[in-house]
């Protein structure tokens, strides 16, 4: 009798088991960020233009390698990056991204803001566009994809066609994030 009753019991859950709706995967990234597999295309940095505390007023030009660093409580090199959005994303989201850093060394923390131009060609220390909203936080911890301390601002909006630039910049002392731009550092994923 306990057998038969034992048995119903596991007959009424594993019917009651399958009818439940099966989980959602977990889905990575933190936030609104969608999973990398989600990305429809990559917008790459199309300038670089590092700009250092210590040479203010020297235009060090357009460069295939971005720096951000900071030593000392002082020491600032900074990393101006442009992006150029083709026609076409209207309606679609775009999320800021950063991977693939040749070198880092210290926290590997840098932070991402926009700024108020994307005239950068020239910009130095002293004379570039304004930093103006913050848009995320990256900690590289490899030669991969960094990993989102604070994602708040990375996904946007994709702007109609145009240019955009944003300013990397370093996060905590003694710290240094180098990449090169063709296969690396800041870009645009368009979801």
């Amino acid at each position: 009798m306990k057998t038969a009753i034992f048995s119903s019991a596991i007959a009424i859950f594993a019917t009651l088991a399958t009818a439940l709706p099966a989980a959602a995967p977990a889905e990575s990234g933190v936030g609104n960020l969608a999973p990398r597999d989600h990305v429809k295309q990559v917008i790459s940095s199309s300038t670089v233009v590092n700009i250092n505390e210590d040479t203010p007023d020297t235009a060090l030009g357009v460069s295939w390698t971005g720096i951000v660093s900071r030593a000392n409580g002082k020491h600032n090199s900074q990393a101006l990056v442009k992006f150029d959005f083709p026609e076409g994303l209207n309606g679609y989201k775009c999320r800021l991204a950063f991977g693939y850093p040749i070198h880092f060394s210290g926290t590997g923390e840098i932070q991402v803001y926009t700024i108020g131009g994307a005239n950068i060609e020239s910009a130095t220390f002293n004379q570039r566009p304004f930093r103006d909203q913050f848009k995320g936080t990256f900690r590289v911890a490899g030669s991969g994809e960094a990993v989102v301390v604070d994602g708040s601002g990375l996904t946007f909006d994709c702007p109609a066609k145009g240019a955009k630039a944003y300013e990397v910049v370093s996060v905590g002392d003694n710290n240094e994030v180098v990449w090169y731009a063709p296969s690396g550092g800041l870009r645009v994923d368009v979801m």
